[in-house]
């Protein structure tokens, strides 16, 4: 079983979730996907800034994210960043301390969030997913859980310093993945990321027809029409 959480990250977690939830509108879908316990990755597409913290508060158990180093140089996310376990990673060096750091978390059955793309998109595509997941999962043998996430840019773009409150956007959790037990190769590497990342974009496409299934201007149509007909 997943160790107990520290007590600094559940009250940081619940009072983090608490504001979120009354500033925003998210809405998870299928969180019953996460495994409870055992090593545990999250993959997820990258559309804006409160991508990892809303995730966070999407979990029961505790889930560790790399970021970059000079992420911390404001002392209050630096505060926050490390009541919630994100791993500083140093681009410029190669981030080796930053992964190993996430192998251990891995070994010990514990949770590491990713963003297989490296960065946020800008236009809302997704890129080529990196293998850096792929080979988390084949050194620590964690399952990865596909997450897709809709319409948080609407909530804070790339281009604004502010979010944008009461705005409703989506996550979407699938079916939990392995890596394949093989001898770890470069192809079998991109194999598996290309896999994780065909998840992701077909239940952002389920996400999008759920969007657009809880619009209210169509769902009136469509309920005025079959009273007609």
């Amino acid at each position: 079983m997943s160790k107990r959480p520290p007590l600094s990250y559940t009250t940081t977690r619940l009072t983090l979730g608490t504001f979120l939830r009354i500033m925003f509108r998210p809405r998870y879908l299928n969180r019953d996907k996460i495994p409870v316990d055992g090593p545990l990755i999250i993959a997820a597409n990258h559309l804006s800034h409160i991508d990892p913290a809303f995730i966070m508060t999407a979990m029961k158990r505790p889930v560790s994210y790399l970021s970059k180093k000079e992420h911390f140089d404001s002392p209050i996310r630096r505060l926050v960043f490390k009541q919630v376990g994100v791993i500083p990673v140093d681009r410029e060096a190669g981030g080796a301390e930053g992964l190993e750091e996430a192998i251990n978390i891995l070994k010990e059955d514990g949770a590491i969030g990713i963003f297989p793309e490296g960065t946020r998109s800008k236009d809302g595509v997704m890129a080529r997913g990196k293998t850096g997941v792929a080979r988390l999962a084949a050194l620590t043998g964690a399952s990865v859980v596909p997450v897709a996430i809709r319409q948080t840019d609407g909530v804070w773009p790339v281009s604004k310093r502010i979010p944008r409150p009461w705005r409703k956007f989506y996550y979407k959790f699938g079916e939990p993945m392995k890596f394949p037990d093989e001898e770890i190769s470069g192809d079998n590497l991109r194999e598996f990321t290309d896999n994780i990342m065909e998840e992701i974009e077909s239940l952002s496409n389920e996400c999008e027809e759920y969007w657009e299934s809880r619009k209210i201007l169509p769902r009136m149509k469509k309920y005025i029409k079959s009273k007609l007909n």
